[in-house]
């Protein structure tokens, strides 16, 4: 599933300017958590979406170190400018939306995404 096609299923917004191979990735799985040390014992999979509700340079910090470059925020979390200043660096991609991290996981799940294996 495309960038585009997960904005537009999850009513959300795009934070951060992509370029248009960014735009054109493919992602097929994702993990959603709050807890970033699950994160860093379960994501073995660098093609992944992180949807979390942790609104934190923490997250962006996690994803970095496992090379997620898809981060979800969920529960209408604002991004503040020393986040977007570390995912512009490390060319991430954020998406902010209201809905919930269970609501973002299901509908996601729905279109197509699947769960990591852990």
């Amino acid at each position: 599933m495309k960038i585009k096609q997960m904005i537009d299923l999850i009513n959300g917004k795009l934070v951060n300017d992509l370029t248009k191979e960014k735009m054109e990735k493919r992602y097929q799985k994702a993990f959603a958590c709050d807890l970033m040390s699950d994160c860093l014992a379960f994501v073995n999979d660098e093609d992944c979406i992180l949807i979390t509700g942790l609104m934190n340079k923490q997250a962006l910090r996690t994803a970095e170190m496992l090379d997620i470059d898809c981060i979800i925020f969920a529960r209408g979390k604002k991004i503040n400018d020393e986040m977007l200043e570390i995912a512009v660096h490390n060319n991430m991609t954020l998406i902010t939306t209201h809905y919930t991290l269970f609501e973002v996981s299901g509908i996601l799940y729905q279109a197509g995404i699947k769960a990591l294996k852990i």
